[in-house]
This record gives C-alpha cells, sequence and structure tokens, in this order.
C-alpha cells in the first residue's frame, strides 16, 4: 500500500480514544517535576518550573504509528524534549552563529502567536521561522530577533534558502493523472510548494497541490481531460493523511498558480465538488 491509498480509519480511532496516552503523559511531567492536567483543545497544561502545552492529536498520530509496548519510550522522549527545549532556551543572539539553523516552517494558522515571527503563506498556513538543532526545532519569536542585522523579507529568504539547501524531496508518481506524492523525513515539506515547478512542470494552468501534513505534500498539472478526478483524489488523500498525521497542516485543495495558492473551497453539498469558477476555467481549457 502507498501513503496515496485510503487509510482505515477504525484501528486509529481506537488509538486515539485509549486514556492510557495521557496517563503516560501525566507519570513523564511528573518526573520532571510538573503538574498535569487536561484542557480545552485536545491540550495537556504542565504547570512546574515553566508553564507549557503538550499537543496531544499529534502525540495520538505519533503513538498509531508504533507498537503499544513502545509508548512509554514515545512519550518520555516527546514530552522530554518540549521540556528540555523550554528550561534550556537556545541562545539565538549571534546572527551569524545561527543562520545556518534557521528553516522556513509550515504552520495552521491557529498556531500564530503574537511574538511568533510568521507571516500568511495561503489560506489556513502561515510561514514561521525556527530554529532546527539536533535535539529541537525551536520557533524564532520577537525576542530572538532584536539586534540580527537582516530584515524581515530577507530571514524568511534565509530560512527558505536553509530548507532548500536540506535537499530535495522523495517523489512517487501515483497514476496515470500525474499525481505525485513529495515526501521525506522533514518538518518543512509544505515550504517545498515555493518551488513546486522543480518536481514537476505547471504549464500554464498551474497545478492542484495539497499540504496535509508537516512531511508530505502531493500535486498533479492541471489538465483538462484529468483535472476533475485529480482533484477528487488529491482532497481523500488529503483528508487522510490529515486524519492520520503526524504533524498535520490542512486538508484542503489549493490550485498553485506561479508560487501563489488558492484556496478551492469545498461547496455545500457534502462532496467534494469543486467551487463553479474553477468548473468553468477547466471546462474552458483547450
Amino acid at each position: 500500500m502507498t501513503t496515496f491509498e485510503r487509510r482505515d480509519r477504525r484501528s486509529t480511532t481506537a488509538a486515539g480514544s485509549d486514556p492510557a496516552l495521557d496517563s503516560l503523559v501525566v507519570l513523564v511531567a511528573e518526573s520532571h517535576g510538573y503538574g498535569c492536567r487536561a484542557v480545552p483543545g485536545d491540550v495537556m497544561l504542565l504547570d512546574g518550573p515553566q508553564r507549557l502545552h503538550i499537543g496531544m492529536r499529534n502525540l495520538r498520530q505519533l503513538a498509531r504509528q508504533v507498537p503499544r509496548d513502545d509508548w512509554p519510550a514515545l512519550v518520555a522522549d516527546h514530552v522530554g524534549t518540549i521540556i528540555t527545549a523550554i528550561e534550556e532556551p537556545l541562545d539565538l543572539s549571534d546572527f551569524a552563529l545561527v543562520r545556518g539553523l534557521l528553516r522556513s516552517r509550515i504552520y495552521p494558522a491557529e498556531a500564530r502567536t503574537g511574538r511568533l515571527i510568521s507571516r500568511p503563506f495561503a489560506p489556513g498556513l502561515i510561514e514561521a521561522i525556527v530554529a532546527d538543532t539536533p535535539t529541537t526545532v525551536r520557533t524564532v519569536v520577537t525576542d530572538d530577533v532584536v539586534g540580527w542585522p537582516v530584515t524581515a523579507d530577507e530571514l524568511f529568504a534565509v530560512g527558505r534558502d536553509g530548507v532548500r539547501a536540506d535537499g530535495p524531496l522523495e517523489c512517487d508518481v501515483i497514476d496515470d493523472t500525474g499525481i505525485r506524492v513529495l515526501e521525506g523525513s522533514t518538518f518543512y515539506a509544505a515550504t517545498h510548494l515555493v518551488w513546486l515547478e522543480s518536481y514537476l512542470d505547471p504549464g500554464p494552468y498551474g497545478a492542484l497541490a495539497v499540504a496535509p501534513t508537516r512531511s508530505t505534500i502531493a500535486a498533479c498539472t492541471i489538465r483538462k481531460d484529468t483535472a476533475l478526478i485529480s482533484a477528487e483524489r488529491l482532497r481523500a488523500f488529503a483528508g487522510d493523511a490529515h486524519e492520520d498525521g503526524p504533524g498535520s497542516l490542512t486538508p484542503e485543495l489549493f490550485w498553485w498558480r506561479r508560487g501563489t495558492l488558492t484556496l478551492l473551497e469545498r461547496a455545500n453539498t457534502g462532496r467534494a465538488e469543486l467551487p463553479h469558477e474553477f468548473m468553468r476555467f477547466v471546462a474552458s481549457l483547450p
């Protein structure tokens, strides 16, 4: 089975509802000297030397990928890494030293905070700057960049250059519509949408694209004879991959044109229909 095929949600539902994972988070938090309780938003609040949040949706997605016997080690590593990143902050004062660590990372728009260095990337998504170290990925905030000798645009260019310098994503052509799934062991797959033309020829009409998780995107060139079936397959893939995670971004379908992403909003019918404007555009293609 390829990553493009439909997932079986029966097992993931059972894994997601298991309270054992919550209990493990509490135990690991207490071992680090933190109290732990559930709060709205599917989040565990850790209160102790610092106050921090553990997103349970992402942790459940990670847990689905390993046997239950490995959950204690998974939770210990996940929670321990977050606590260490908070308690032992990275010194980002010297831009010349940290420049090589900077990456452009895409997040859901709800991750935006007042202190986060970010800008809109696409409807429902933001682009942020992070420092990627061997042990953790830390978002860059306004206090970090005081004194840095770069403008905001230059900083995002540095972050994108860092992602591209890490190398290309793996590319698989899935079916006769030309859909390509691009993925890798990275948190920065969605950033590669900036240079999607490196992976496929968008032609004069652009491409359909999805960015369901931090590690996987998919896209295909728009052709009149395959556009509608490609859109249906991409939406199905994005919905399943977004549900499974980890690192869910968005299940939505976008129209990519010269680096710009336009949301193709769902119709209010419960079916995966495309907007009438896009349908007319496809019908007009030669």
